[in-house]
């Protein structure tokens, strides 16, 4: 079974705010997210946090509109290291996709020994 992570591992990789977060899986489908129903909270694979964190430098570092973002990410992230070109070919992307994916899994690994998933529902009864 392929590990998952929940919205606050998310935020701390993508170094982002869980509301942030929340609104982009809200809006957009990314591939890899499970969840998200009432009562249901959201899951995501390691291949979405990839995902998450590329839209999250685009959109913050580069200026790219969310929607485009998502896109373009998803562009990049298939490409395997071949650049995107707009237009006729003034203008290319490229993404240094092992050094990204390095850099999201080691804040993972960070998030994982000082994070844990917030406990659902109400609070169990105090006994006497």
């Amino acid at each position: 079974m392929a590990r998952t992570y929940h919205t606050d591992v998310i935020a701390f990789a993508a170094d982002a705010d869980t509301k942030w977060i929340d609104n982009l899986l809200s809006r957009f489908s990314i591939p890899g997210v499970v969840g998200g129903r009432q009562g249901v909270s959201r899951r995501a694979s390691a291949a979405a946090v990839y995902h998450v964190a590329l839209v999250r430098l685009l959109t913050r570092e580069a200026g790219i509109p969310v929607a485009l973002a998502v896109a373009t990410a998803t562009k990049l992230l298939s490409s395997n290291d071949a650049p995107i070109v707009f237009g006729s070919e003034l203008l290319q992307l490229t993404i240094d996709a092992p050094a990204f994916r390095a850099r999201i899994d080691h804040r993972l690994g960070e998030a994982a020994e000082t994070l844990a998933p917030a406990r659902r529902g109400r609070p169990a009864r105090r006994s006497a």
